[in-house]
C-alpha cells in the first residue's frame, strides 16, 4: 500500500509541474501596444517607433553586439530581409547596446533593415512583449495593425521565418 501511495504522489507531482509550467505569465495587451510606441533612436539619431511601421507585418529582433547568439543570426536576417522585400514585411533590430558599436557592425556587416538602438530600455520593453527572462536574442512577429502573433526566444530557425512569411503570401 506504501508504494501504491508513494507512486501516486509522484504521478501527481509529475502532473502538477507539468500545469504549472505551462502557465507562463500572461500577455498584457495594452503594454503590447505602449511599446510600440516606446521610442528609439536609428542610426542617423532620429526617434523612432515600431509603429512607424505599421500596415505591414514586422519580425523585431532584440539582440546586442556583445551576444555571440545575436551574432549568429543576423546573417539569416539579412538574407531573408533581402529574399522576402516583396512582401509586407520588414525586420526591425533594436540593439540593447551602444550606439557606436552598433553604427560600425550594421556598416561592417552590411545590415539592409532598419536598426535601432533602444540601450537598457529596449529590454525593458522586450518584457513587454513576454521575454519575461530578459534574454538575448527576442524575436517578435507582429501584424499590420500591431497585434502580438508570435515570440521567440534564442536564435530563429529559418523555418520559422519562411512559414510567417508563407502565411503572409
Amino acid at each position: 500500500m506504501r508504494n501504491v501511495w508513494i507512486a501516486l504522489i509522484v504521478i501527481l507531482s509529475i502532473v502538477a509541474g507539468a500545469l504549472l509550467g505551462n502557465m507562463g505569465p500572461k500577455i498584457d495587451e495594452r503594454a503590447v501596444k505602449s511599446a510600440q510606441i516606446a521610442q528609439f533612436k536609428d542610426l542617423s539619431g532620429s526617434w523612432r517607433r515600431l509603429s512607424d511601421w505599421d500596415g505591414s507585418y514586422r519580425i523585431v529582433n532584440f539582440w546586442a553586439t556583445w551576444c555571440p547568439p545575436c551574432l549568429e543570426e543576423i546573417p539569416l536576417f539579412i538574407a531573408l530581409h533581402q529574399e522576402f522585400i516583396d512582401i509586407n514585411m520588414t525586420f526591425i533590430g533594436i540593439a540593447v547596446d551602444d550606439a557606436e558599436r552598433v553604427r560600425y557592425f550594421v556598416e561592417t556587416n552590411r545590415v539592409n533593415y532598419p536598426v535601432l538602438v533602444g540601450s537598457g530600455d529596449a529590454l525593458r520593453i522586450s518584457e513587454a512583449f513576454g521575454n519575461h527572462r530578459s534574454g538575448l536574442p527576442f524575436t517578435v512577429f507582429l501584424s499590420p495593425d500591431g497585434t502580438l502573433i508570435d515570440t521567440h526566444s534564442g536564435v530563429v530557425p529559418a523555418s520559422k521565418i519562411r512559414e510567417f512569411a508563407a502565411k503572409i503570401r
